[in-house]
């Protein structure tokens, strides 16, 4: 069926193009160029990129170049006969017409694999021979009739070729079907040479016999080339497949990586489709500090004896997964990192699963050596193990081990020998992917709920700023405030975009604040170090030029934490900050050393406490009163350093009055106003302003 379509495909092509030439012809006799000549400009076209790619191709495949180039010459000498009548045009013609044949003859021969025996020499040596004859006595002998001897030389390399044809279809080669087709082609080819030397038709009819036969000579060319590099490809499959074996080894501890693990635990599983499995992870949780003292160089030859330990420990284990293909039998992967993979066959007994999985993991820790050294240094390596069942809570082999995986970081954090997959977990991480997905999509849509938390002084209630708040609204329960989902905001990598609309927002405030009459400056929160980038800073400058407003109407808070963190990169965006008269605070003040000689380097507007802890009505009353000597002491710490302070988290009486206490002057929380929304900004200042009429705003 395959050759049928082809066949078929061929031989519409070759209708198309008998139709274009003569439509072709029309169009020449239009123009100042003849038809022949359209035609050689055609053949020259197509000839260079052809033979360009088969003399590239040719290292691939030992391919002849000869034979396409030699029969692209005699084509354009025949056509440049035909094109410009002069002395000898017949000889010219019929030369390179023998020349196009035999030559033809040979590259079909050499598309298909035909045995060597006497007979093919012989109908080579016949095609030789009548070419020579042909071109010697036909410029040599001008006696001899040329059309009769032209049509006696062609047809019998015509038979040589129909012999070639014959012999593919006896050794059943695929290509017998083209090497029919082009001999019927180059057949119509002689007839109609012959016809046109006899001034039987025109020669229209001669150029595009020319044309089609070259047409169908590289098509028969170029389709074995396709073919045979073809086969070269499936022949190196092997070697490949070989090849992509090796790499599959880890080259540190010469175990199989992480991908031959996974075809060969499916294979397994498609071989034993009701024996019950547990992928068992588990890494050296102390090995980082062989990575800090000796080098990854030197740390891989501890790793590469903890892993012969562990792996001759466990070859003799017919319950483990081999995941090698070799004789000796390797019970071990290497997964990504430190981690290492066994599999255990649970349908062999009747014991608990839990024991099996516990009992492999006491083997592994007692095959690591009780010290493990290189020259003077020695470690003694410590295991953690993290388990899941295949099939518990998924069929996916790579699903399976990133569960245990999942339960190997439950082992370190809780500092548990083995820990177990719980779906729990599995669940908390859907959701939380399903969050992350919500707060992308409700960021672009611009979903989320700004408003303004005033920051009020607490004796005369005048306003000295507002803080730029968030709400998101997840799962239609209680909003979230920024602090409750900025690790999902870095996470889904949206931080960045969220702040971007934070400064809007804020822009928006202070230009709405402008308008009534109330010029107080906004503060909104640098919450992450993916914020640390001066484009964000060219982002700011670029709003308030939008919305026409001052830069020192804008207050950047970044938590003291988040500074430490980052202080080269915090103290540059500070610093710009600074040069466009944009204030600074700093969120979260603990009062730490290094906090306090960081800020003695900068000259910051405002510096926030958290005195949430101050109404701590709890029954410890040793714990409350530390949280609150401790507030009291950076109060009196600001008070001395001469910085203005905010306390935040005010949200109930007790905790105000403890904070006036301390020496408190400006708060800001819920207690105090429960926010402002932008709509009703000019409404919330005429009755603050009406409630409390001393706290007119500074002009």
């Amino acid at each position: 069926m395959k050759h049928f379509r082809s066949t078929r495909l061929s031989l519409t092509g070759f209708l198309m193009v008998v139709l274009s030439l003569f439509l072709f012809s029309s169009t020449a006799q239009a123009a100042s160029f003849s038809f022949t000549e359209f035609n050689i400009a055609f053949v020259l076209g197509l000839m260079f990129p052809v033979i360009l790619i088969i003399a590239l191709v040719k290292p691939l495949k030992n391919i002849r170049l000869r034979y396409p180039l030699l029969i692209s010459l005699s084509v354009l000498l025949m056509l440049y006969a035909l094109a410009y009548p002069k002395s000898y045009q017949s000889e010219l013609i019929l030369s390179s017409a023998m020349i196009f044949s035999s030559v033809l003859f040979f590259w079909l021969r050499s598309t298909y694999s035909q045995p060597a025996e006497k007979v093919n020499y012989l109908i080579n040596f016949i095609v030789v021979a009548t070419a020579v004859s042909f071109v010697f006595s036909l410029w040599f002998l001008p006696d001899i009739d040329g059309y009769l001897a032209w049509l006696a030389a062609s047809l019998l390399v015509l038979a040589c070729a129909g012999v070639t044809v014959l012999s593919s279809k006896k050794i059943k080669e695929p290509s017998s079907v083209r090497l029919t087709a082009q001999w019927f082609i180059h057949l119509c080819f002689v007839v109609i040479l012959f016809a046109w030397l006899n001034a039987f038709i025109s020669v229209v009819w001669l150029v595009s016999a020319i044309v089609i036969s070259y047409l169908a000579a590289l098509v028969n060319g170029c389709w074995y080339l396709v073919q045979a590099i073809r086969v070269e490809l499936n022949n190196s499959d092997d070697i490949r497949q070989k090849i992509s074996t090796a790499y599959l080894l880890d080259p540190a501890t010469n175990l199989p990586c992480y991908q031959q693990a996974l075809e060969k635990l499916d294979n397994v599983i498609k071989q034993q489709p009701k024996s019950r499995f547990v992928s068992i992870v588990f890494k050296p949780v102390n090995f980082q500090a062989v990575n800090t003292v000796l080098g990854h160089h030197n740390s891989d030859i501890l790793l590469l004896q903890l892993a012969y330990c562990l792996q001759k420990k466990v070859a003799e284990n017919i319950l483990l997964v081999n995941f090698s293909d070799e004789q000796s039998p390797i019970k071990i992967a290497r997964l990504q990192g430190l981690h290492f993979l066994v599999v255990l066959d649970l349908s062999t007994d009747n014991y608990p699963d839990h024991t099996k999985v516990d009992q492999l993991c006491r083997e592994l820790m007692a095959a690591v050596p009780s010290a493990m050294s290189f020259k003077s240094f020695s470690l003694n390596f410590e295991l953690a193990f993290g388990a899941a069942y295949m099939g518990e809570y998924s069929h996916s082999v790579g699903e399976v081990i990133s569960f245990a995986e999942d339960a190997l970081l439950v082992s370190e954090q809780t500092q548990q020998v083995v820990s177990y997959f719980d779906h729990n977990s599995a669940l908390y991480t859907e959701q939380q992917l399903q969050r992350m997905e919500q707060l992308k999509q409700d960021i672009a849509d611009e979903k989320l709920h700004w408003y303004l938390q005033p920051q009020i002084g607490l004796a005369n209630k005048k306003v000295v700023g507002f803080h730029m708040e968030v709400h998101w609204y997840c799962d239609d329960k209680a909003p979230r405030v920024l602090n409750q989902f900025v690790d999902i905001a870095e996470h889904s990598g949206d931080i960045y975009l969220l702040t971007k609309q934070m400064i809007v927002e804020a822009c928006k405030a202070i230009a709405q604040l402008q308008k009534v009459g109330f010029e107080k400056p906004v503060t909104i929160t640098f919450a992450s170090k993916e914020l640390l980038e001066p484009a964000l800073i060219d982002y700011i400058v670029l709003q308030a030029k939008e919305y026409s407003i001052n830069t020192n109407s804008l207050i950047i808070e970044f938590k003291e934490a988040l500074i430490l963190s980052a202080s080269q990169r915090a103290k540059a965006i500070i610093d710009q900050l600074k040069s466009l008269n944009i204030k600074i605070a700093i969120g979260d003040f603990s009062g730490s050393y290094e906090s306090l000689r960081y800020l003695r380097k900068l000259s910051i507007h405002q510096v926030k406490i958290n005195c949430g802890l101050l109404g701590n009505s709890d029954n410890n009353i040793e714990s409350g009163s530390s949280d609150k000597a401790i507030i009291n002491a950076l109060i009196n710490l600001t008070r001395a350093m001469k910085l203005p302070l905010i306390g935040t988290s005010i949200n109930n009486s007790n905790i105000e009055q403890a904070f006036i206490s301390m020496g408190g002057e400006y708060a800001q929380g819920r207690y105090l106003s429960r926010g402002v929304v932008f709509d009703e900004i000019e409404i919330w200042t005429r009755r603050w302003l009406e409630q409390y009429p001393h706290s007119e705003p500074a002009k």
